[in-house]
């Protein structure tokens, strides 16, 4: 999930910068209208994570503008607990709105319930999501991938439409988690390694070298649309570094 953070506090943007990065979002910030607008057409972000007290802009305004170009979920923060700017926010167009000072489980709490609402409203449109050939049915629980057909369990099916709906992208441990046990501890790093393991029998023709669902090393696990002819891809890591995920891993 893409994520843009917009604030004048550079101490704030840059721990939330590299936690959120820590946990496995892309995250891209801006201090400035003018800087926003920029990042904003860039990056295409899912979710904007804005102040509403940019000292150069009207935020909720800004939003409006850009939301024309590129529309992401926006998640308003204010300084104190005026009821009336809150309502004015929400009314306007805001998808949450978050008081200051906040602690980073409440914001992560935040950024997880507009992650389900946004999944909720991609299921709602269709029943049918394509990945590359890979075609999963939601509705029957049934996945085509190179002309066979395999039902999959609750879970697996759970598994896969994330899997799907972030294609291309990294979904971490975390994520797997809250999106298939909720907010319990009900699931751990060798249970989701169990259920991948499954899934890959299902989906890849040589369950041990995958090169659709791969694991990407301390972070989770990813589906591709289109397999490299390379053993490993390049992907940047939570520090901005490149790191691999191996196409050959079956963790």
């Amino acid at each position: 999930m893409k994520l843009l953070i917009i604030d004048v506090d550079h101490h704030m943007v840059e721990m939330l910068t590299w936690w959120l990065r820590s946990l496995g979002y892309e995250v891209q910030y801006a201090f400035t209208g003018k800087q926003a607008k920029s990042k904003w057409l860039e990056q295409q972000p899912d979710l904007v994570i804005i102040d509403n007290a940019l000292e150069d802009v009207d935020a909720l305004a800004l939003c409006h503008a850009l939301q024309s170009e590129h529309d992401a979920l926006v998640l308003m923060t204010a300084e104190g607990k005026d009821m009336h700017d809150e309502v004015r926010c929400l009314e306007g167009g805001a998808d949450d709105y978050l008081h200051k000072p906040f602690a980073p489980s409440q914001l992560l709490a935040r950024i997880h319930a507009l992650s389900r609402r946004t999944r909720a409203s991609v299921t709602k449109q269709s029943s049918l999501i394509e990945v590359g050939p890979l075609r999963f049915n939601s509705s029957l629980n049934e996945v085509s991938m190179h002309g066979k057909i395999a039902r999959l369990t609750p879970t697996q099916g759970r598994l896969l439409k994330l899997l799907a709906i972030n294609a291309d992208h990294v979904c971490t441990l975390e994520q797997i988690v809250t999106h298939i046990w909720g907010f319990s501890e009900a699931g751990d790093a060798s249970l989701i390694k169990s259920h991948i393991y499954h899934l890959r029998k299902r989906i890849e023709l040589d369950p041990n070298h995958p090169c659709y669902i791969l694991t990407v090393p301390g972070l989770g696990y990813m589906l591709v649309r289109h397999p490299q002819k390379e053993s490993s891809t390049p992907l940047k890591n939570a520090a901005g570094q490149l790191s691999l995920i191996s196409s050959r891993a079956a963790l």
